[in-house]
């Protein structure tokens, strides 16, 4: 199966459906109306804050992207920087946990809304929208990114559309008699919020797996990450503030479905029906993007030796990685039936979540590291995009994550459970590298990488100022 490749379909409205796919999930929008909740329209402020946050992480995850355009992501990014052993850490610690925790929530929390809207059991519905997205996946990444358009421009446009209702005061129900406050609570606490903010945004580079099935990457990613956190703040503003119009702040506060909550103050029955479509659209795009994305990191890595050769099978005829695809689905699972032996009971999983977003950032810090000793070992190297203002985004990210990280693991669970993970995870590293007679931390050459994603992606697409990004003779 070594001649069959990723194939290069998938364009700019692609890329930007992936990249907010994940972003505009039902956690997210559990998190936006409680943030709203506790700290009024002032969350605002602190939404925008988080916005430059996850801004200058997506210029770390931009330039890597373009310059080394490979499915592994950041596991192939750091590789060269790092070594092996961070990069295999990067990807299981940053994306694996979290597929096996926010991954199944959102789909029970989909699930859930389906049920309110037709009386069907959660589960059956989880289930038949995780066949239909494995086949959709097994068919081809082209089939992904028609689908994956559709559900998340959709999904957008109907959260934008609540908001501006909610503004211009165009909503079915009386709004509240007295607007809220400004800022109920202090800035001291405002700020301390921004570690919550975060989750607004993160995950918007879930595209970047997507590197070697993008036409032009190194324009595509960019526009794609950089346009989605834009969009993505701009919606949720709209959102957070229409809806403080028709509902106190501690119903959204105290609220375990503050965005149905809010629109079904704002619409009635109807705002009811139509902010579960949207959950139930979250769900899906949330699913989706996993399916896409993490198979595809595992195939990368695969191919780079860091992970057993199964994850690189592509399919002969439709070129996706079934084998990761399964992988991802069994993962969702695991999620799902812990959830249905416990009568959905998910405050386990909850808790889990945070654990899998402070390794989520410990994989942004990495990649914002990778960054900086790139820039100083191969400076010479081709990159199609370069961060602005360098290395400021990347002392001002790498910063603000492990603010954000310390907000986590303030709560002793979330700490103690993540001590407990974090080693897990590294001696399986160790313990496998060690099997295959690899060294842990002697970092690639850049030329074996570039040679690698040559080998296994279709070049003869991309533009001439792309394949110099793969030239050999450009690094040092």
């Amino acid at each position: 199966m070594g001649d069959v490749k990723l194939k290069r379909t998938l364009g700019f409205w692609a890329a930007y459906s992936a990249s907010v796919g994940l972003v505009v999930s039902g956690s997210a929008m559990v998190v936006l109306g409680n943030g709203y909740g506790v700290g009024g329209p002032a969350f605002s402020i602190i939404a925008f804050l988080a916005l430059i946050v996850i801004l200058c992480v997506a210029l770390s995850y931009s330039e890597m992207a373009a310059m080394i355009p490979g499915a592994g992501m950041v596991g192939e990014y750091t590789m060269p920087a790092l070594g092996k052993l961070p990069a295999l850490f990067g990807v299981i610690a940053g994306y694996i946990v979290l597929v096996g925790t926010d991954g199944g929530t959102n789909m029970i929390i989909g699930g859930q809304s389906f049920e309110t809207l037709t009386g069907i059991p959660w589960y059956i519905a989880v289930i038949v929208i995780l066949c239909f997205l494995a086949a959709i996946n097994m068919l081809g990444v082209s089939v992904f990114g028609k689908v994956q358009s559709v559900l998340a421009i959709s999904m957008m446009l109907l959260l934008a559309t609540l908001g501006i209702l909610g503004l211009i005061g165009l909503g079915t129900q009386e709004q509240i008699a007295e607007l809220p406050p400004f800022s109920p609570i202090s800035w001291k606490q405002q700020i301390g919020t921004l570690g919550i903010a975060i989750w607004l945004f993160i995950g918007m580079e879930f595209v970047t797996p997507l590197a070697e099935e993008i036409k032009n990457p190194g324009r595509n990613i960019p526009l794609a990450m950089l346009f989605g956190c834009f969009t993505i703040w701009l919606v949720d503003l709209l959102f957070g503030l229409g809806v403080t119009k028709y509902i106190s702040l501690d119903e959204l506060a105290k609220s375990t479905i503050p965005h149905i909550a809010g629109a079904e103050a704002m619409l009635g029955s109807f705002g009811l029906v139509l902010m579960g479509v949207v959950s139930i659209i979250a769900a899906i795009t949330t699913c989706d993007t996993y399916l896409a994305a993490v198979p595809r990191m595992l195939y990368g890595l695969s191919k780079e030796g860091l992970l057993p050769k199964a994850f690189s099978y592509l399919h002969p005829k439709t070129r996706t990685p079934w084998v990761g695809i399964f992988f991802v689905i069994g993962l969702t699972l695991i999620v799902l039936i812990y959830a249905f032996m416990n009568n959905a009971n998910i405050d386990f999983i909850t808790t889990m979540i945070s654990v899998a977003c402070g390794t989520w950032l410990i994989s942004y810090i990495i990649t914002q590291v990778d960054v900086i000793i790139l820039r100083k070992k191969y400076p010479q190297a081709h990159r199609p995009f370069k961060t602005p203002l360098y290395p400021l985004p990347q002392i001002v990210g790498i910063v603000a994550c492990i603010y954000m990280i310390y907000t986590l693991y303030v709560d002793i669970t979330v700490l103690k459970i993540s001590l407990f993970v974090i080693p897990i995870i590294l001696l399986f590293g160790v313990i496998y590298l060690k099997a295959t007679n690899q060294k842990l931390f002697s970092p690639v050459p850049l030329d074996k990488i570039f040679e690698g994603i040559k080998k296994r992606s279709e070049f003869e697409y991309e533009s001439s100022d792309q394949n110099q990004s793969l030239d050999t003779n450009k690094t040092i």
